[in-house]
């Protein structure tokens, strides 16, 4: 019945991003873009979820009716399957019928049987992670009891008002409770259908890393290497173990869009761009953090893709004399009607809306820690060195440049982060950085196996030349 329920839930996700994807292109009169049927399911399901959080998002403006809500859900479910239907019967199909060749086979055979040993394995570990107890499922659970519009509220408020419930991550994005709050329904016990969704996203994630590295000709037993890395990494794992987590779903949203990117270098058409937003969108609605992802997204991909090298070296100069200049000076300091204005090297504070303060902390060891031993593979991140040089002598096109310039520029703010903020004491008692990491796992792990890839083709580019 579990499992039952599980696939059931991943098909409602795929219905409803395959279907929503072709109802925008019909309307907009686009090309349909179609793939072949592994990719089809893998970023059907992933869109499925963004459009589920951001209609749950939109019904949330409406009042505390769970009866309401659940009949919208079906409604625009079943619209989804019909349009789907409709294109496959009496259109021109939504996928390349080409021949399931035997090493997609291969890849497909053990992902499930690698998602079956963590299936065997779950059961011999607690129920769930305290903070999908606490965070995640509580307000799922919250919404489910009182309904989906109510508010909630931090300790002092709710001390002094009546008008929302006691939730101790009121501040936190809705995104993945959103993703929880339907479950609910069908079964008080959500571990077994958490752990199914998490293994299928899992999957298709690696799936879609897989067929990507296919594409650009990595031999079968680079992608069976990269199967063992990806399922025996216990960073990684441990959070298919315990399911509930945020941060492993955030990772994989970021992954997607380097791989949508890639995809639309290789075809650029205005169906990948919609999907490469809808991920982009899909980060802040996670976790906090998800907006920093994005805006480091963005500013990569206009800094690679509105200026030449000539213009982006001027643009670092610049950048480089505003910074020693504002260290000079002291920073900005504004009093306004609003309230303080303070950019400096002291401190951060956005009209008292918004502090932040800046000290050193040597977290040295902590973060060497959450590296290589902290729930990781030793060896790694011993390949970061060799990857930072294959980015610079290398020469790359515009997707894989983005890409590159996101991680450098992701790991430059999480060393930040924890040097130099008070988020300093989440890496000293070792219970956030790891977790941190987590988030560029798939990410780093991507971008070795493409350099890899890239390695094991120079000698064969040698010989034909």
């Amino acid at each position: 019945m579990t499992a039952l329920l599980t696939f059931g839930y991943i098909f409602y996700f795929i219905c409803l991003g395959v279907g929503t994807r072709l109802a925008i292109l019909k309307l907009m009169g686009l090309d349909t873009n179609k793939r072949r049927l592994s990719n089809l399911l893998a970023h059907g399901l992933f869109v499925g979820l963004f459009v589920h959080v951001l209609l749950l998002n939109v019904l949330q403006l409406i009042g505390n009716h769970n009866v309401l809500v659940l009949a919208v859900m079906i409604l625009i479910f079943l619209s989804c399957l019909t349009i789907i239907l409709y294109t496959v019967i009496l259109g021109d199909g939504i996928h390349n019928s080409t021949h399931t060749s035997q090493q997609q086979v291969i890849t497909i055979t053990v992902i499930v049987i690698a998602s079956l040993l963590i299936v065997w394995n779950s059961f011999h570990v607690p129920n769930l992670a305290w903070d999908t107890w606490t965070v995640w499922l509580a307000r799922a659970k919250q919404w489910y009891h009182h309904g989906l519009g109510v508010t909630f509220v931090q300790p002092q408020t709710w001390l002094e008002s009546n008008t929302g419930l006691l939730n101790l991550s009121s501040h936190y994005p809705d995104g993945l409770s959103l993703i929880f709050y339907p479950m609910l329904f069908f079964s008080d016990t959500v571990k077994p259908i958490l752990l199914g969704m998490y293994l299928v996203i899992y999957g298709f994630l690696v799936l879609l890393m897989c067929n990507r590295l296919e594409k650009i000709n990595a031999p079968l037993y680079l992608r069976m290497f990269l199967l063992v890395v990806m399922y025996t990494t216990p960073l990684m794992v441990n959070h298919l173990l315990l399911p509930g987590y945020a941060d492993l779903i955030l990772a994989v949203y970021i992954l997607l869009i380097m791989l949508g990117l890639l995809d639309y270098n290789d075809q650029p058409k205005p169906a990948l761009r919609l999907v490469i937003i809808g991920y982009a969108l899909m980060l802040p609605l996670l976790k906090i953090e998800g907006w920093v992802w994005l805006i480091v997204f963005m500013f990569s991909h206009s800094f690679i893709m509105w200026f030449n090298v000539k213009q982006r070296l001027l643009i670092l100069a610049l950048m480089v004399i505003t910074f020693v200049l504002w260290y000079l000076v002291g920073g900005l300091t504004l009093i306004t009607p609003f309230g303080p204005l303070v950019i400096s090297p002291i401190e951060i504070n956005l009209f008292n809306k918004a502090y932040l303060s800046f000290a050193f902390s040597n977290v040295t060891d902590a973060v060497l820690n959450g590296l290589f031993w902290q729930y990781n593979w030793s060896l790694l991140w011993f390949g970061l060195p060799f990857l930072w040089l294959y980015m610079i002598h290398q020469k790359h096109n515009k997707a894989q440049q983005v890409s590159h310039l996101f991680f450098v520029l992701a790991l430059a703010v999480i060393l930040t982060l924890f040097y130099l903020t008070p988020a300093a004491k989440y890496a000293q008692d070792n219970t956030a950085i790891n977790r941190i990491f987590l988030q560029l796992m798939p990410c780093y792990i991507f971008l070795l196996f493409s350099m890899l890839t890239a390695i094991i083709q120079q000698p064969a580019s040698a010989k034909n030349l």
